[in-house]
């Protein structure tokens, strides 16, 4: 089966949300079949860990994409009345090339990884579409708390009718979570969709595997990690600093709050001036940190899809404060370590009591849910009904 990936990023390296799932799909994928890779690449690292693919797929083509022209460009299209993620990810480069591989190649079937880059799939070939959450949500829940307001909403309504213009042109579409399906279910009833969750690398998230930090030994840490320049992250770990661990550490002066992640936004900077807040920037390896803590926490008041950092948490046996957008993502059934935390108590108590799970479960939880050879073989199982269908 010759399969066409295409995705709006560069599914390499697996280090943060958007190419997690990407890069697990594509590995699976070309396990079973012969993959050819179409992406977008931001880097000339972008570009270098799009040829590190070339061992998994029978081709690779990673197209430059240059955000300010693309910023530009979907301005300019959202003022005359398009959808402003769709024009961003517009590439005619890999529009293109897809053209031409199709022409040479007999593709049997398109991946199509997030809606922005699914009008590049070529027509009259079965196409299974990746949605992974319902990003026009994001944008209405942007609408409620950011300027311009009215912006955010048009946004919102723009995606969300090209969510279900490509939904139905999909032979199948997935979603992340059961909220998420759920939540598209309630304005699209003509697709055919379904929930595939993500899963989490429990052997390379393994506490036993990395040793904790020496300069942590002895303190009692709350731990927040994710791309910090990105706006439910940086929101929540600044109101958190403020609003929930400042009153904390002044009853718990031994408490300290640490912000790990990569481009860490000019507010989430300042909070390093905060007593007891530890704003690191980007590390080369996050489980140090994981191993070390004395919980997590993940106070995002927007909460899209599954929070990859909660389920790399529960691997690594680690309790999880979240709040109560964070733990509708998981439906009626929260996972074994995450707790439901919306003030200071519930921490105060987490940290001063120790964690009501030993280790051993937490993880064990993890590894039986969140499994990406079990949930993958879902993908796997469309794919086949497709090409037997043709």
């Amino acid at each position: 089966m010759n399969v066409l990936f295409l995705s709006h990023c560069v599914p390499n390296p697996p280090d943060k949300g958007e190419r997690i799932r990407a890069h697990q799909i594509l590995k699976y994928l070309a396990g079973r079949s012969q993959v050819h890779l179409a992406c977008l690449a931001r880097s000339k690292e972008d570009m270098d860990a799009a040829h590190e693919l070339r061992p998994y797929c029978n081709s690779v083509h990673a197209e430059t994409f240059d955000k300010r022209k693309a910023m530009v460009r979907g301005l300019v299209n959202f003022a005359g009345g398009k959808s402003l993620t769709l024009s961003y990810y517009a590439s005619g480069g890999l529009a293109k090339y897809v053209r031409e591989l199709s022409s040479r190649t007999k593709i049997d079937l398109v991946f199509a990884y997030s809606v922005a880059i699914a009008p590049l799939a070529p027509s009259g070939v079965p196409m299974l579409l990746d949605m992974v959450d319902v990003d026009s949500e994001k944008w209405n829940q942007y609408a409620v708390s950011r300027t311009p307001r009215f912006a955010y909403a048009m946004e919102g309504r723009r995606l969300r009718k090209a969510e279900s213009v490509w939904a139905r042109r999909a032979t199948e579409t997935f979603l992340c979570t059961e909220q998420e399906l759920e939540l598209f279910k309630s304005f699209e009833g003509l697709a055919s969709v379904g929930c595939i969750e993500n899963g989490v690398d429990v052997e390379y998230f393994d506490p036993d595997k990395v040793p904790p930090m020496e300069h942590a030994r002895g303190k009692t840490i709350l731990l927040f990690t994710g791309v910090m320049n990105y706006y439910p992250n940086s929101e929540g770990a600044c109101r958190f600093a403020h609003e929930v661990f400042a009153p904390l550490r002044s009853r718990h002066p031994e408490l300290e709050f640490w912000i790990v992640g990569r481009t860490p936004s000019r507010s989430v900077q300042a909070l390093s001036k905060l007593s007891g807040v530890v704003v690191t920037g980007a590390v080369p390896d996050i489980r140090p940190y994981l191993r070390s803590a004395t919980a997590v926490v993940v106070p995002l008041a927007i909460a899209r899809g599954i929070q990859n950092k909660v389920l790399e948490a529960l691997s690594m046996g680690k309790v999880v404060l979240a709040s109560t957008a964070v733990c509708a993502t998981f439906g009626n059934s929260l996972p074994v370590g995450v707790v439901p935390c919306e003030s200071g108590l519930t921490a105060e108590e987490q940290f001063k009591g120790g964690s009501s799970e030993p280790v051993h479960s937490i993880r064990s939880f993890a590894k039986q849910r969140f499994s990406w050879q079990r949930n993958l073989e879902l993908f796997w199982s469309a794919a086949q009904r497709i090409t037997d269908a043709r």
